[in-house]
């Protein structure tokens, strides 16, 4: 795609001020995820309301501007040089959850999980524990089917609200194409996830903060910390060992040597060679580079191609 024109932006920050939607100018993507990389975006729009995700795509279209929906960033690898787009990033209402009472839950899209499923268990329910170790936001979840120790969450969604082709729609999800650690959403660039529904059961308070522990402290345990990254890098492949026993992505990536291995500021971490991290000025250039040679390595050693978890957002490299 084509640089934003001086022009274009002009005319882009004019439409939003005079249908009063809220903005910002020139913002650092590195800011807006963990993995602390990105260029300067020269737009960002912020609707707070549904009526306002409407009029801020209308100007879009009226323009002919392409845009990304940015949520939480914990998932992907932002362009260093998201120039030629616009983003949209929910805020207000979005943030928010409610009880329904009885177990029921609406969750707002732009809710962040890790808090948000610590205080929903908190009150009782058990079933969404695992959720509160997973970080990012609830529509960025809902997107990649984010899910670990053995749960995920379209278990526990009773109906997904989104807007597609200026539509607003609600879906149960047998009625949406989903499996492990995907969504027709990844595929179907043309959603905006709003909120979700979902129903748990009542359970021990006592018990639940014990899970609620457990997993932390898990999580905690096998992943590094304190380090910039965009959680696991590649998918587990589904394959198995002699003993049906699943052979994971990092060991692969370990048993061809690659662990701890640096291309300027980005390094297959040498605590979980599932992650890339962030040592510092990492660009998503370098990330790029270790991805291309673990799959290469991994795929020319033992056959096996590794398929990337973490989403590009924006032209990489």
């Amino acid at each position: 795609m084509a640089i934003l024109s001086e022009i274009q932006i002009r005319e882009l920050k004019n439409s939003l001020e005079n249908s009063g939607l809220p903005y910002r100018e020139n913002q650092d993507l590195s800011v807006h995820c963990s993995f602390k990389i990105g260029g300067i975006s020269p737009v960002m729009v912020e609707p707070e309301t549904q009526e306002q995700i409407l009029e801020t795509l209308s100007v879009f279209k009226k323009l002919d501007l392409p845009w990304k929906i940015l949520g939480g960033g914990t998932n992907i690898l932002i362009s260093d040089h998201p120039n030629d787009f616009v983003i949209l990033k929910l805020s207000g209402g979005f943030k928010e959850y409610k009880d329904m009472g009885e177990g029921l839950f609406q969750v707002g899209a732009a809710t962040n999980t890790t808090p948000v499923f610590r205080q929903i268990s908190q009150k009782g329910y058990t079933g969404a524990e695992f959720l509160s170790t997973i970080p990012g936001w609830t529509g960025g979840a809902v997107i990649q089917n984010a899910g670990c120790y053995g749960g995920e969450l379209f278990d526990l969604i009773q109906e997904v609200e989104f807007l597609r082709n200026g539509e607003i729609l609600k879906r149960k999800p047998t009625e949406i194409e989903h499996g492990y650690r995907f969504t027709e959403f990844l595929k179907r660039k043309d959603s905006i996830i709003l909120s979700i529904l979902i129903q748990l059961k009542p359970g021990n308070l006592e018990e639940i903060e014990t899970s609620l522990k457990e997993k932390r402290d898990k999580r905690n345990s096998s992943q590094p910390q304190n380090k910039k990254s965009a959680g696991s890098m590649f998918k587990n492949p589904k394959v198995f060992d002699e003993q049906e026993k699943e052979i994971k992505a990092w060991q692969f990536i370990d048993k061809v040597g690659l662990r701890g291995l640096q291309i300027g500021g980005a390094q297959i971490s040498p605590e979980h060679c599932n992650f890339i991290v962030n040592t510092g000025g990492a660009k998503a250039s370098d990330v790029y580079g270790l991805v291309n040679t673990v799959q290469e390595k991994v795929e020319k050693e033992t056959g096996v191609l590794l398929q990337r978890e973490v989403e590009y957002f924006g032209s990489i490299p």
